[in-house]
C-alpha cells in the first residue's frame, strides 16, 4: 500500500531539475559504466537518459556519443542550438531468392526545447516486396501487389519536468530486456502508436504503457484496431542487478456482441489485470513476465534472464504432461565487451501455442508479426553475433541455428500464433518443433560505416542460410546493399 501511495503521489509531482532524452536500440548495448547507474533501467528501452541537476538550463541538452543526431557538427561545446534536421533514407538492393529493392527517402528530426523533446523520422518511396527487411506500415491499405509505395513514420514526444517521472507518446517500437532478441516485445514488428508513463523512485521504476495496434482482416482488406496495456516494476538492486516483474493485456475492439474500444478498466495503473479479466467476463489475453540481469566486471559484461508466462497449471508442468496449455517462453543469453570488441550468446525457447489465443485479434502480434521473437512459437533457437570494429567500418558476424515446428493448413501445432488454438489436435504430449518440423542454420556477416556528418549507414551484407527437415531441403545465399539513417532502431540481422 505504501509503494501504491508513493506512485500515486509521484504521477501528480512536476517539479525537478533534470532533463531527458530518449536513447536508441543498438545491437549491442552495455549499461553504461558511471558512478551511481541505480536510476539507469536498462532493460526496459529506449531508455531515459538524464543530464543531472547541475546542468546548466539552455535549450540543448547533454548528449553523450552517438546516441543522437546531435552531436560534434550540429552541437558544439557552448552552442545553444536546439534542433536539427537531416535528410533521411531507408534504401537497399538486395538477392536472395529473387531480385528485390527499396528506394526511399525523408527526413529526420530532433528538437530539444526547456524540459520538451522530439525525434521524427519520415521515409517515403518505391518498395518491391514486404519481407523481413521491409518495415510493416501501420496506416496504409493492405498490399496485395509485388510492389507498392512505402511509407515509414516513427516519432517520439518527450516530456521530463523532474528525476522521478517521464512522459511520452508517438509512433515507435518498445523494446523489453537485455537480449538480441525480446520474448516479451521487440522491435521487428511495425511501430504502433503509443502513450507511456515511467515512474522513478528510490532504485524502483514503475512503468505504465498503452499501445494501439492492428489485426489484418483479410477478408475486407482493412485493419482492425486492438490494443495493449502493459505495466511493470523494476529494481535495480545496487548497481549491477536488476529484476523486474511485468504483467500486459491485449484485447480486440470489438467482439460478437458489441463494440467494446479502449477498455476504460485496463486505463487503470493500480490493478492486476487477471482480477480485473475475469471481473469483465472476457477471454482477453494476459501475458505475465520476470526477467533479471546481472553487470559484472565492471559492467563490461552481462547474463541475462527472460520468462513470459501466457498460461500454465503448475500441476500440469509437475506431472510433466506436456499439455497443450502450458503456455512459457525462456531466454538465456550473455554478452560483453573484451577491449574494443562485443559479443553475445543467446538461447531462446517458446513452447507451442505460446502467445497464440481464440482468435487473432488478442494474439501478442500485430500486423501478421509477432509482438516479440519473430518465429513466434513452437521453436528453441541459438544464436552468436560478435562486432569487431575497424578504423572505418565495423563488421558484424552472426550465426543462428533454430528448430521450428510449423502448422498445416488446417491444424494447429502451435507454431503460427495467428492461428487459433482451437484447432489443436492433441491435449499432451505436446512438444517444441511438434508438426512440420524444419532446422535451419544461418550465418551472416555485416560490414558498414557511419556518416557522421548525416547520422547514415552505409552497409553491405552477405550470408547463407540452409534449412532442412520435413519441409524439404534448401540453401538461400544473400547478398544486401544498403543506405539508411540510424536515428532510431538498428537494422536486426537474421
Amino acid at each position: 500500500m505504501r509503494y501504491l501511495i508513493h506512485i500515486a503521489v509521484l504521477f501528480i509531482v512536476l517539479t525537478g531539475h533534470s532533463q531527458g532524452t530518449i536513447d536508441r536500440i543498438r545491437y549491442l548495448n552495455l549499461k553504461p559504466n558511471i558512478a551511481d547507474s541505480r536510476m539507469i533501467h536498462h532493460s526496459v528501452q529506449p531508455m531515459i537518459r538524464y543530464t543531472g541537476a547541475k546542468t546548466i538550463k539552455t535549450d540543448t541538452l547533454v548528449f553523450d556519443g552517438d546516441t543522437s543526431i546531435f552531436n560534434a557538427y550540429f552541437s558544439p561545446k557552448g552552442s545553444k542550438r536546439g534542433f536539427a534536421i537531416l535528410p533521411a533514407t531507408d534504401s537497399y538492393f538486395q538477392y536472395d531468392t529473387a531480385i528485390s529493392y527499396r528506394a526511399a527517402v525523408g527526413f529526420n528530426f530532433e528538437k530539444t526545447w526547456g524540459k520538451w523533446y522530439n525525434r521524427t523520422l519520415l521515409t517515403s518511396g518505391w518498395s518491391l516486396r514486404e519481407d523481413y527487411t521491409q518495415t510493416h506500415v501501420a496506416f496504409s491499405p493492405l498490399q496485395d501487389r509485388s510492389s507498392f509505395w512505402f511509407t515509414d513514420i516513427r516519432t517520439r514526444f518527450g516530456y521530463t519536468p523532474g528525476d522521478m517521472l517521464h512522459i511520452s507518446a508517438g509512433i515507435d517500437n518498445q523494446f523489453f530486456g537485455e537480449g538480441y532478441r525480446s520474448l516479451i516485445q521487440g522491435d521487428q514488428v511495425a511501430p504502433n502508436p503509443f502513450v507511456q508513463f515511467r515512474v522513478n523512485f528510490w532504485n524502483l521504476e514503475y512503468g505504465l504503457l498503452y499501445q494501439f495496434l492492428h489485426d489484418n482482416n483479410y477478408a475486407n482488406k482493412t485493419r482492425d484496431w486492438k490494443y495493449n496495456t502493459t505495466h511493470y516494476l523494476s529494481m535495480n538492486i545496487g548497481q549491477n542487478f536488476n529484476i523486474m516483474l511485468l504483467e500486459s493485456v491485449i484485447f480486440q475492439s470489438k467482439d460478437s456482441t458489441y463494440k467494446r474500444g479502449y477498455e476504460v478498466e485496463y486505463l487503470n495503473p493500480f490493478v492486476f489485470f487477471r482480477p480485473q479479466e475475469y471481473s469483465l467476463g472476457s477471454t482477453d489475453n494476459v501475458l505475465l513476465a520476470l526477467q533479471s540481469s546481472y553487470y559484472f566486471s565492471q559492467k563490461k559484461h552481462c547474463v541475462y534472464f527472460q520468462l513470459p508466462l501466457d498460461e500454465f497449471v503448475l500441476k500440469e508442468i509437475t506431472k510433466r504432461s506436456k499439455w497443450w496449455a502450458n503456455k512459457y517462453a525462456v531466454q538465456l543469453g550473455i554478452k560483453g565487451r573484451f577491449k574494443r570488441w562485443s559479443y553475445q550468446l543467446e538461447g531462446n525457447l517458446v513452447r507451442p501455442y505460446t502467445f497464440s489465443h481464440i482468435s487473432s485479434g488478442q494474439n501478442n502480434g500485430s500486423l501478421g508479426l509477432p509482438l516479440g521473437h519473430y518465429l513466434g512459437s513452437n521453436f528453441a533457437e541459438l544464436l552468436a553475433t560478435a562486432q569487431i570494429p575497424f578504423k572505418h567500418f565495423q563488421l558484424t558476424l552472426f550465426s543462428s541455428f533454430y528448430l521450428k515446428g510449423y502448422d498445416d493448413s488446417a491444424i494447429s501445432y502451435g507454431g503460427d500464433i495467428y492461428k487459433s488454438y482451437v484447432s489443436h489436435p492433441k491435449e499432451y504430449g505436446n512438444t517444441i518443433g511438434q508438426g512440420i518440423t524444419q532446422r535451419t542454420v544461418s550465418l551472416q556477416a555485416n560490414a558498414s560505416t557511419t556518416l557522421n556528418k548525416l547520422q547514415m549507414e552505409l552497409y553491405l551484407q552477405a550470408g547463407l542460410q540452409y534449412s532442412w527437415g520435413e519441409m524439404g531441403t534448401s540453401a538461400t545465399p544473400l547478398i544486401c546493399a544498403g543506405v539508411r539513417s540510424n536515428l532510431f532502431n538498428e537494422r536486426k540481422i537474421r
